[in-house]
């Protein structure tokens, strides 16, 4: 029987961030739960990403903690998705 594992966001991140590169980042956008935007969900570009940590991703100057994202996408495409 094969069984694949699940890869959590920050193993999916960290996979990103070491196969596509720095310039690869910017297909790739996270959407995070935020409650200061009116539909409650933004999205992210990864290409700014300045550091990635078990529990928080830094991209720019903004931390965002890794329970707020929602969704990995590469365009419209959905590669992880938090379990309901």
């Amino acid at each position: 029987m094969l069984v694949i594992k699940r890869l959590e966001n920050y193993e999916l991140i960290k996979k990103l961030m070491y196969t596509v590169g720095n310039e690869g980042l910017n297909r790739y956008n996270i959407v995070i739960v935020d409650r200061r935007v009116g539909g409650g969900l933004k999205e992210i570009s990864l290409a700014g990403i300045s550091k990635l940590m078990k529990d928080r991703v830094v991209i720019g100057d903004t931390v965002i903690p890794l329970h707020r994202v929602v969704e990995i996408r590469k365009g419209d495409e959905v590669l992880w998705r938090r379990s309901a």
